[in-house]
C-alpha cells in the first residue's frame, strides 16, 4: 500500500496555516543562524515547504526511514540549506543541537512517543523548541449519523488497517489530548497547545467533499492480505460517510493539534508561551520581514524584495472562468506554495499576515480558477505618488493562461478606484521575460538602481505606467 504524494502534498498545503502559527509563536522568524531538524521528512515537500521562506533557517536536516523518499528528497530539494537522511528518529544521532525539532503528523507513528520528545528535548539548544503536529480522532463529531457511519470506519480502519502497515503499526490516533503531559514529563517548559478545528458549517457542497476527501483519503487505503470482508464493511462505511456529507443538514467536525514546547536554561521556570492561541498572536516587534516590508515603503534601498515576477511570465487569452478577490489569512498557504517556486527570496508567511493585519496602505488579491484553486496573486502598496506593485505570481504549471494579465488588470482598476493613475514596480534586469511581459501590458522603463537586489546581486529596473 502506497501513500500518494500528491495527496500528502495537498494536505500539507491546505493545512500550513497551522504550522505558521505555531512558527510565529515561537518566533521561528527571529532565531538567527538557526538550525531545524524535521522528523518524518517523507519526499522532502513539507520540508522545503514549510522553512526554505525562512532566510534566517541556516540548516534544515530532514530524516525519514523510506530510503527511496529520502533519495527523491536530495534530488528535489538538496542543497547548502537542506539536506536529508535515511534512518529512523530513533537511530538518528546528529553532530550538533538545534534549534527546532519538528514532527508533523509523525509522533502519533513512533513507537514510543514519550521516549521521542525526550529524545527531541535532548537534541535541542537551550532555548531550543519542539513543535508537533498531529491528530486525535477523539475530537471528530459526526451529526446526524443514525447508522454510526464514522465510528464504523475509524474502528475498522484501527483493526484493520493500521497494524497491518509497517509505519502506522504502533500509530496512537488519540494522542493530541496528550502533547501537553508528553511535554511537561520530558522537561519541557512555556508549552502552548492550540487545536484547530475544521467543519462542515456553511460550506459548499463541494466544500464539504473536499473535507471529506481531506480527512478520510488515507482510510481508503487498503494494504495487502487485509481481509476482504472488513476491506469492504470499510469500503461501505466509507459510502455512507460520504453520502452525510453531500446533505446540508449534516454536520462534521474535526481538528488539527499543534503544540510547542521551549527546552529552559539552568533555573529557568516555564509558563505559557504566549497569550492566547496561535492563531491570534501578535506579530513580533524585531521581525525582519516587518522591518524590510516599512524600510522598503519609506523609500529605502535595504535589499527588498518587490515584484519581480519571476512567476508572472503571461501569454494568451484567460482560459475559462476565472475571478479576483480580496485575499484572506486563510489563503496563505496556497500563496506560499507559489511563493516559493515563484521568487528566489520569497517572502515569509509572517510577512503576508503581517501586511494583511496591520498595513493599511495595502491590497493583496488572489485569483481563482473555475475549481476555487488559488492560482495567482498580486499585491499592491498605495501612496500619494500613485500605486507600487509589490508582488505578483502565478502557479508555474498555470501559466501561459493569461491570468498575469487578469491580475494586472485588477491592479489597474484599484488604481483607477483610488484617484491614483501610476503604477510603478521594480524587477531585475537579468529578468528579461518579466520586462518583455510588463512592456506588453504598457510599462516603461523609468530608471535604475544598481546593485538594489541581493543573493544574486543585480539591478532593478523601475517600470511605470500611467493610466491617465
Amino acid at each position: 500500500m502506497a501513500w500518494s504524494e500528491q495527496w500528502i502534498t495537498k494536505v500539507a498545503v491546505s493545512a500550513a496555516g497551522e504550522d505558521y502559527a505555531a512558527f510565529e509563536a515561537i518566533g521561528l522568524q527571529a532565531i538567527g543562524d538557526a538550525r531545524v531538524l524535521d522528523v518524518g521528512c517523507f519526499d522532502g515537500f513539507n520540508t522545503h515547504f514549510k522553512f526554505s521562506p525562512y532566510r534566517n533557517i541556516a540548516r534544515v536536516v530532514g530524516i525519514d526511514p523510506e530510503a527511496e523518499r529520502i533519495e527523491c528528497a536530495r534530488e528535489r530539494y538538496g542543497g547548502e540549506r537542506f539536506s536529508f537522511a535515511a534512518c529512523t528518529f530513533e537511530d538518528y544521532e546528529p553532530d550538533e543541537p538545534f534549534d527546532v525539532v519538528y514532527f508533523s503528523h509523525v509522533l502519533q507513528h513512533l513507537g514510543d512517543p514519550a521516549e521521542a520528545v525526550a529524545k527531541a528535548h535532548r537534541l535541542l539548544k537551550p532555548g531550543g523548541f519542539i513543535v508537533v503536529k498531529t491528530v486525535d480522532d477523539g475530537a471528530k463529531v459526526s451529526y446526524p449519523d443514525p447508522h454510526g457511519a464514522l465510528g464504523r470506519v475509524l474502528s475498522l480502519y484501527d483493526r484493520h488497517v493500521l497494524p497491518n502497515v509497517s509505519w502506522t503499526a504502533r500509530t496512537d490516533r488519540y494522542l493530541g489530548r496528550k502533547c501537553l503531559t508528553l511535554f511537561a514529563n520530558a522537561g519541557f517548559g512555556n508549552i502552548a497547545v492550540a487545536s484547530f478545528p475544521a467543519d462542515t458549517a456553511g460550506k459548499t457542497r463541494a466544500e464539504r467533499l473536499e473535507l471529506f476527501e481531506r480527512c478520510m483519503y488515507f482510510r481508503r487505503a487498503v494494504p495487502e492480505g487485509m481481509d476482504p470482508d472488513a476491506a469492504q464493511a470499510l469500503a461501505r462505511a466509507l459510502g455512507e460517510l460520504e453520502e452525510l456529507f453531500v446533505r446540508d443538514d449534516y454536520y462534521f467536525a474535526t481538528t488539527s493539534t499543534v503544540a510547542v514546547g521551549q527546552r529552559l536554561g539552568p533555573g529557568e521556570d516555564g509558563g505559557a508561551y504566549c497569550d492566547g492561541p496561535f492563531g491570534s498572536a501578535a506579530v513580533p516587534a524585531c521581525d525582519g520581514d516587518v522591518r524590510m516590508l516599512a524600510a522598503h515603503r519609506a523609500g529605502i534601498r535595504a535589499g527588498a524584495t518587490p515584484a519581480q515576477a519571476d512567476g508572472a511570465d503571461d501569454e494568451g487569452a484567460p482560459a475559462g472562468y476565472a475571478s479576483v478577490r480580496p485575499m484572506r489569512e486563510t489563503d496563505i498557504p496556497a500563496v506560499m506554495a507559489i511563493e516559493i517556486d515563484a521568487f528566489r527570496d520569497p517572502w515569509t508567511p509572517l510577512a503576508y499576515l503581517a501586511e494583511l493585519r496591520y498595513n493599511p496602505a495595502a491590497r493583496y488579491e488572489v485569483l481563482e480558477d473555475e475549481t476555487e484553486t488559488v492560482v495567482g496573486y498580486a499585491g499592491v502598496w498605495r501612496s500619494a505618488e500613485g500605486i507600487h506593485l509589490a508582488r505578483i505570481a502565478v502557479d508555474a504549471a498555470q501559466r501561459a493562461k493569461g491570468y498575469g494579465s487578469l491580475l494586472l488588470d485588477a491592479v489597474f482598476a484599484y488604481a483607477l478606484e483610488c484617484g491614483l493613475p501610476v503604477v510603478t514596480l521594480e524587477v531585475r534586469s537579468s529578468n528579461r521575460a518579466a520586462r518583455a511581459f510588463y512592456r506588453a501590458a504598457g510599462f516603461e522603463e523609468a530608471d535604475v538602481w544598481e546593485r538594489y537586489y541581493a543573493d544574486p546581486a543585480d539591478d532593478a529596473i523601475v517600470m511605470a505606467k500611467s493610466l491617465a
